[in-house]
């Protein structure tokens, strides 16, 4: 029992350090002579060691100090690394990932193959080490099953803390008479409930995964799929703070992997073809995530070639017997359908990477799945962009709160440009103001004193010309900017137009958020 208990120490730790060294070894990668980053590989390597060792797990421990004695000599600069170096640590530090799995041990030939190999080459001057020619046709790593996130230790104790105050507010009823029992017994239960909700708000949280976490999966898959297509890439997230719950992020993972690998395969041309195209020898493939109203929006796009036109018009004349001038009318909406036919691939040959004509199938099936869609825009040169529409169940935004009448309406703080304090009454035509007072049966401030929210210029670039300040809402009272657990609309509410979504605040209040987009179109200077 004791020895298991050592073991899971042993598998949590150190998974969690070749986690950390897949990052790692990204930025040596940019950055061969960097002393301290082997230094920091060294310490990891000899933190595995070191609880291996003490397991009994000879092999193990064995393999970890030869690649130790490589970054040694790297740390030092007695040796300098070069691009076959760094592959063989990818390759090394993937097979520790096989050895901690096994607790210590590894039975599959091919994997044994495989250590022999690189045991071979840790053995050998690590200058001597040339990478081949020709690159390696070899699966990308796709990213493991979402199994944890991080949680700040904050959160955690403040979950404990709130959870015993819980416990013993049952114990704290106060002795009441008979006259007093109706107005008390009311008084505790809502503070009870307040309580409640509170807790399930920060218990919510425990299931978000930020999209940043999300992106950073894919990171080493995009530098295995680069190396295999002898590609330069990098992968950019923005919107990362955007916080999803981690039940769809992980059904998002296949189609992820799909779009990654057609974006490499079919988009990124090579260096050499890009430089004399004009571009950055280094491509480009950006995740954005965004939301709106009760949806969020996924946008994976790469400045590569674009849509292999040539490709897609041989399969519609062979499969489809479908004339040129039929091709060229083809919406991109029809043309999005044809490449996600089961049987549709721009791949020339079949191997391991592509061509089984199964890629983009895969994605539309999932993402159809989920419940939600996806677009696609390609321009020949520029690049590829699909763009993904998904219902959210659960998600964490940041908020701009604000009171007019009886109502708390938020609106995210992404679209905010600044608040104003303004006497509403003097206030010219020419301003685009939204007052929503009539829509929502308010009486009208008499002093005329307010505030108006001012969303960035444009919410929707087709409904303002550039040359005007963004939409201003008219507000009786700032609250403040804080997070809100985000949750669809019900039927009745979904009916006014008006809103996006419930904000659910800390403190279990209840907020709406405002649909921008749908109330500048429709409802400025009414």
């Amino acid at each position: 029992m004791e020895l298991e208990k050592y073991q899971k120490i042993f598998i949590q730790e150190s998974s969690r350090y070749l986690e950390e060294l897949d990052g790692i070894l990204l930025k040596v990668e940019k950055n061969l002579q960097d002393q301290a980053l082997w230094s920091e590989i060294h310490g990891k390597i000899h933190s595995v060691k070191g609880m291996a060792r003490a397991l009994s797990m000879m092999e193990l421990s064995t393999f970890c100090h030869a690649m130790e004695s490589w970054c040694k000599l790297f740390q030092e600069g007695a040796k300098n690394p070069n691009e076959a170096v760094i592959q063989l640590f990818f390759d090394g530090i993937d097979l520790l990932k096989v050895f901690v799995a096994g607790k210590g041990e590894i039975t599959e030939p091919r994997d044994l193959e495989r250590l022999k190999g690189i045991s071979e080459n840790l053995a050998k001057d690590p200058e001597e080490l040339v990478a081949q020619v020709e690159p390696e046709a070899r699966p990308a790593t796709a990213p493991g099953k979402i199994d944890r996130i991080r949680v700040d230790y904050a959160l955690i104790e403040s979950l404990l803390a709130r959870s015993q105050e819980i416990m013993l507010l049952e114990k704290t009823l106060p002795p009441l008479t008979q006259d007093q029992i109706s107005a008390g017994f009311k008084n505790w239960v809502n503070h009870y409930i307040s309580m409640l909700k509170g807790l399930y708000f920060q218990l919510a949280q425990l299931r978000l995964m930020p999209i940043q976490d999300f992106g950073e999966l894919f990171k080493k898959t995009i530098r295995d799929l680069a190396k295999s297509y002898d590609r330069q890439v990098t992968l950019e997230i923005a919107g990362g703070e955007i916080e999803v719950d981690i039940g769809l992020m992980d059904r998002l993972r296949e189609p992820f992997m799909h779009l990654l690998r057609n974006g490499v395969a079919h988009g990124i041309e090579p260096p050499d073809e890009r430089e004399k195209a004009g571009k950055p020898r280094e491509g480009k493939i950006v995740l954005e995530a965004d939301r709106q109203g009760d949806q969020l929006i996924l946008t994976v796009r790469d400045d590569g070639r674009g849509l292999d036109r040539k490709a897609i018009s041989a399969y519609l004349g062979d499969k489809m017997d479908m004339s040129h001038e039929e091709m060229e009318s083809l919406s991109e909406e029809q043309l999005l359908d044809i490449i996600c036919r089961p049987d549709f691939s721009s791949a020339k040959e079949t191997n391991q990477l592509a061509g089984r004509g199964i890629g983009m199938n895969v994605v539309a099936q999932s993402i159809e799945y989920l419940g939600g869609t996806v677009k696609i825009h390609s321009e020949p040169s520029k690049g590829t962009q699909f763009v993904i529409s998904l219902p959210l169940s659960l998600s964490i935004i940041y908020a701009v709160l604000f009171r007019l009448g009886k109502y708390v309406l938020a609106i995210p703080t992404s679209h905010v440009e600044g608040i104003e304090k303004v006497d509403l009454q003097s206030l010219g035509e020419a301003e685009r103001i939204c007052d929503l007072r009539s829509l929502l049966r308010i009486d009208s401030d008499k002093t005329g004193r307010g505030h108006i929210v001012r969303m960035r210029q444009p919410v929707n670039p087709s409904v303002a010309p550039l040359d005007q300040k963004g939409l201003g809402i008219v507000a009786d009272a700032i609250i403040g900017n804080m997070p809100l657990m985000a949750i669809p609309l019900g039927e009745l509410l979904a009916k006014t137009g008006l809103f996006a979504g419930v904000g659910i605040m800390e403190n279990g209040d209840i907020s709406l958020i405002l649909d921008l987009e749908k109330i500048q179109a429709t409802r400025v200077n009414p």
